[in-house]
């Protein structure tokens, strides 16, 4: 059976039967105050126990990786060593951008992780200073002559500078409108609309003064050669109409992408037409208001309205929904009427999104959209549902269950329904488990046997039996002869080492597994804290140790009460 038929078997069973494993925690009672503080210090004690092993690293990559983790997670305990961290990050990575290595592959792959490194950190850092971040992306340019393959890595340093400001607009508008000002100096980018979106949340002023600057400067190029601005005039005037712009501007855009389509010959045209032709159908109605003498020629290209599709989700909405609050998309109603249905689903699905259940049920009743309210009342009946775990229940799980061929799908299924039943009924839950393990001990030892064993020991740490620990400290002898092993077969079929330490990139089969069980450390962590450092101390490498050590803490301190799920296998360090 094929993962996309597994998963799709798996929700209509689900759907049936039970609602999200996020949903069905395992009810334990609640911490103390004391208690929980008393986790906190722990956590931040191993930050601090690991940050001073830090430097004992020899490899560039891991030293900036891991200092880049822990500035973020000790800046609310200590700014002023945070601040330190982030400037040994800030060496490693100008280094490694500056990597000299003969051979091109190598090359590549350092220029590559570097970038990704710089990236992340500039993100971490603007969460708490964003002149901070801008310094320091401005002191980790690349040096002259390095070129970065941006076909690779997706991002220019355009882009990371529209994103930093994209992500500052709330705290630092001004700045945020400066670094937008910057880029547009340099040239278009799509990324701009998304600048435009922030500064309209923080400041309205701010932002048309920005998209101002944009129409002006779109006023004095050539559409017909650059693609990129062409689709960034349109982008804005679907996006941002009056009120969310000023008359006059609006107007003028509107006579930019007039002037095109006519320049493009779309008036006359009979046979193959430019795209501008078929996508001035979305704007014609605005084209006709302020322009009707000029308009009537393009007019008979709205017949072809239908070919563009549905109406165009405002890059705002699409924004905000993907990076903003739940206030801040409910924010956007009063400029987008038309798309109020959309804005409450996004609005409801992030109040879920952070179990906030009452708030989700009080944006749908404001809303005049039935389909959402009757979309909630059917989860709320089936979240009741699954509460009572009945004989019928599990035997349908069971007859289930065996429709799927492999052992694989099979362990997975059983992982999925115990953490998804174990919430109300534990021992049907742990019997789920049992049976689970019965069918990882019969796979064949390798691979797909060591992942099951992990995802086994995650999952009873999610039930909170000891039995997850039992489980990994059996496993981890054979974890270490494992990476001793690919060590030594280091660049024969994978590269898994960097300045002889291994690289957390997740290379090959075994990289990935490591990955994995770091990214969901918190397992570990919210059942038995100090056993889990006791756990990750025996991880021979030094640098293993210690990122499973801060991955331990992170998921503390972050109080991850939902956790990626167990049973979802990509997952990369940052």
């Amino acid at each position: 059976m094929s993962h996309r038929s597994f998963s799709i078997s798996i929700t209509i069973f689900l759907l049936l039967c039970s609602s999200s494993a996020r949903s069905q925690e395992p009810a334990t009672p609640r911490s103390s105050d004391e208690s929980a503080v008393a986790l906190r210090k722990k956590a931040i004690d191993l930050l601090v126990s690991v940050a001073g092993q830090v430097d004992s690293l020899r490899s560039l990559e891991n030293r900036a990786r891991i200092n880049s983790n822990l500035g973020e997670s000790l800046w609310d305990h200590d700014e002023k060593r945070s601040r330190s961290l982030f400037a040994a990050v800030e060496e490693d990575i100008k280094s490694g951008l500056s990597d000299s290595e003969p051979d091109e592959s190598a090359h590549t792959r350092t220029l590559l992780v570097f970038w990704k490194l710089r990236s992340d950190t500039i993100e971490r850092i603007a969460k708490h200073d964003p002149e901070f971040a801008l310094e320091f992306l401005r002191a980790t340019r690349a040096a002259p002559g390095v070129q970065i393959p941006t076909y690779l890595v997706g991002d220019t340093e355009k882009s990371l500078q529209l994103r930093l400001a994209r992500q500052i607009a709330a705290k630092e508008p001004r700045l945020a409108l400066q670094l937008g000002r910057q880029s547009l100096t340099n040239g278009f980018s799509p990324d701009l609309l998304a600048v435009v979106a922030r500064l309209q949340l923080r400041d309205k002023e701010l932002s048309r003064s920005l998209y101002k600057e944009i129409v002006d400067k779109l006023k004095r190029v050539n559409l017909q050669v650059d693609p990129t601005a062409t689709e960034l005039a349109l982008s804005l005037a679907r996006s941002f109409q009056p009120p969310a712009a000023d008359e006059m501007v609006y107007r003028d855009l509107i006579g930019v992408l007039l002037a095109d389509a006519l320049a493009s010959g779309c008036a006359e045209v009979t046979g193959e037409a430019p795209q501008i032709c078929y996508e001035v159908a979305s704007v014609f109605s605005k084209i006709e208001m302020y322009y009707p003498a000029r308009a009537a020629s393009l007019k008979r290209w709205t017949e072809h309205a239908g070919w563009l599709g549905d109406p165009e989700m405002p890059a705002p909405i699409s924004e905000i929904a993907a990076n903003g609050t739940i206030d801040e998309i409910l924010a956007l109603l009063p400029n987008y009427p038309a798309f109020q249905d959309e804005i409450y689903w996004h609005a409801v699905m992030k109040a879920q999104a952070t179990g906030d259940v009452a708030r989700a049920r009080q944006i749908a009743s404001d809303s005049a959209n039935e389909d959402l309210r009757q979309y909630l009342d059917k989860q709320a009946e089936r979240n009741q549902a699954v509460k009572s775990v009945t004989p019928d229940k599990l035997a349908a799980i069971q007859q289930q269950l065996a429709r799927f061929p492999g052992n694989e799908a099979r362990i997975e299924f059983l992982l999925y329904m115990a953490s998804v039943i174990g919430g109300s009924d534990r021992k049907a839950g742990l019997g789920l488990l049992s049976q689970a393990g019965e069918i990882v001990n019969s796979t064949t030892p390798g691979k797909a046997q060591l992942r099951g064993q992990i995802r086994l020991a995650m999952a009873y740490c999610f039930l909170k039996s000891d039995r997850g620990f039992a489980i990994m400290e059996s496993l981890m002898p054979k974890l270490n002869e494992l990476v001793n092993a690919a060590a030594a077969l280091n660049g024969v079929d994978n590269n898994y080492l960097r300045d002889a330490e291994w690289n957390m990139t997740g290379e090959g089969g075994l990289g990935r597994l490591l990955t994995e069980l770091a990214q969901n450390a918190g397992y570990f962590a919210r059942f038995d804290f100090d056993r889990s450092v006791i756990l990750t101390g025996q991880f021979e490498r030094p640098e293993l140790r210690l990122m499973a050590q801060l991955k331990l803490a992170q998921s503390v301190l972050a109080n991850q009460q939902n956790t990626p799920s167990v049973f979802s296998p990509d997952y990369d360090f940052r």
